[in-house]
Order: structure tokens, then sequence, then C-alpha cells
């Protein structure tokens, strides 16, 4: 073979192998950026429902002071040991929450008839005494609501926090306020609901705290429950709560069914005690 010949070979061989690292670097760089001549898309506005305001919430006038009583309701502006005791545990109440962020309490019992339910009434007027402090008292005793027949409220049905838990019915339409205290917001319930903890386990009950949560100028929410040994209502809500306040009777709550309940909510901050129908006042535990 001439010389000339090996040199065409060779020069066509380089031709190829430049051809060919061409077509590879083609393939592996990304293609043009497609242009359109078109006025830019601007995103639609969302729209963001309004905070739900506690003084926004229908009034509601509760019973005459002289039913309430009777009812044992205690107002923070009377004289008496017992609305003292309610100031006392209302501070450390709020020493605790604040300090922990604690935005979610339970009020909760061992049994029924402890007065879990007066008790949260009480503190959640004796809360709302205080001019920098608004409360929210939710009934979610599903199973025996009786905030709202202590209190002498009148709920419609389809008006109570029953409607929020099983017929997607806004908060707003089951908030309502006190009229003599814009800082007290009620969520009552308007009768008993059957399978109750499997309402308090389901996705809305998880919506209905993180709406609570929500309300303008984070109000701190109070929830009656159950006895927390007599349905898994308790235990159902309780990965919702911040931490819950247990309320004991002298000579009715046993000590074990106490310790049970500790068991039953181990994972749950107890951030104090309520000794109910104590028989020397001046030396009540809270």
């Amino acid at each position: 073979m001439s010389i000339e010949r090996i040199e065409r070979a060779l020069e066509i061989a380089r031709l190829q192998r430049a051809r060919a690292t061409e077509q590879l670097v083609a393939a592996a760089s990304p293609p043009p950026p497609l242009v359109i001549d078109a006025e830019p898309i601007e995103p639609s506005p969302v729209t963001l429902p309004a905070a739900l305001r506690i003084a926004g919430a229908p009034a509601v006038e509760f019973a005459a002071r002289e039913v309430l009583r009777e009812r044992y309701v205690v107002f923070p502006d009377e004289p008496g040991v017992a609305a003292q005791a309610y100031k006392m545990l209302r501070t450390q109440v709020l020493q605790r929450t604040r300090q922990h962020a604690m935005r979610c309490v339970g009020v909760i019992s061992a049994a029924s008839g402890e007065g879990k339910s007066v008790t949260a009434i009480n503190l959640a007027l004796s809360l709302a005494a205080e001019s920098t402090q608004s409360v929210v008292l939710v009934d979610l005793d599903l199973r025996r609501p009786s905030i709202a027949r202590t209190l002498g409220i009148e709920v419609g049905e389809g008006d109570g926090v029953e409607a929020v838990l099983t017929t997607q019915a806004p908060l707003s339409g089951a908030l309502r306020r006190s009229a003599a205290n814009d800082r007290i917001g009620i969520v009552p319930a308007a009768a008993p609901v059957g399978a109750s903890s499997e309402l308090l386990a389901g996705p809305r009950a998880a919506e209905l705290f993180r709406e609570l949560r929500a309300i303008d100028g984070e109000p701190l929410v109070l929830v009656d429950l159950p006895p927390a040994l007599l349905s898994d209502d308790v235990l159902a809500l309780a990965p919702l709560l911040d931490g819950v306040v247990l309320v004991v009777t002298e000579e009715r709550t046993r000590r074990e069914d106490v310790q049970r309940v500790f068991d039953l909510l181990r994972n749950t901050p107890v951030i104090g005690t309520v000794l109910n129908a104590s028989a020397d006042a001046e030396k009540r535990a809270y």
C-alpha cells in the first residue's frame, strides 16, 4: 500500500471518530429551551379563611347566678373559699401551660360523679377573669354532655360539637361566647353521641383541634372529657392534648383507679390534680 493511500485512510478514520464524538455530545446535551411568545400566567390568589374569633361568635346568656350556684358553679368575683381555690388552680394551670407552651388541656376523672365538668366550667370562668387571658371550653364528653345543661345554654340540633365531628359542619357554627365576658368561648354538645371513641379517633377530631388552636388570640382550650376508666374516649383524644388536669374526690376516688389513670396516660402530662369535696376546705390539694 502506498504512503498516500495510508495517509488517506488515516484521515478518513479521524473524520469518522470526530463525527461519532459530535453525535455522542449532542445526544448527552439537553435540548434547547422551548420559547413560547405568550404573556406569563399569574398564579390565582389563594383566599384564606378569616381567623375565628371568640368575640365574633354569637353571644349566649348563662342561667341566673342563683341557679348556677345550685349547680356548684363558682364565679371568680364571689367571696368565699371556693372562689379563692379556683383562683389558685387558675394560677397554677397558667404557670404550667405557659412554661411548656401548652394550648389544649383536658379535664378528666377516673370515674363518673367526680365533678370534672363543674371543675372545667369554674376553671374556665376563673381563667377568663384575667384581663389578658381568653379560654375556650369544649364539651367532648359525648356520652354524657353537661356543659350546656349546667350553664343553661340552649343548643339547637346540628349546632353542637357533635355536628362538627359528624357532618363536617364548621367550628364557627358551634362556637358561642358568654354575653357577660367575651373572653370565654364555649363549644357545647347538643346531645349524646353513640360510637364516640370512633369519632374522637377520626381525622375530623384532629382537624377540630387544629381549628381550636388557630382561634385568634391563642386562647387556652379546656376540654371536658369522659371518665378515663369508663371508655376509651380519653385514650383516643390523648395524642391531641398537651396535658390533662385530673379531678379526684375525697373518700370516693380509689387510689388504684388514680394509678390506672396515670398508667393509661403515661405519654400525656398530668399538669395537676384537683381534690374535690374536701372535708377540710382550707387544706385542699391542687
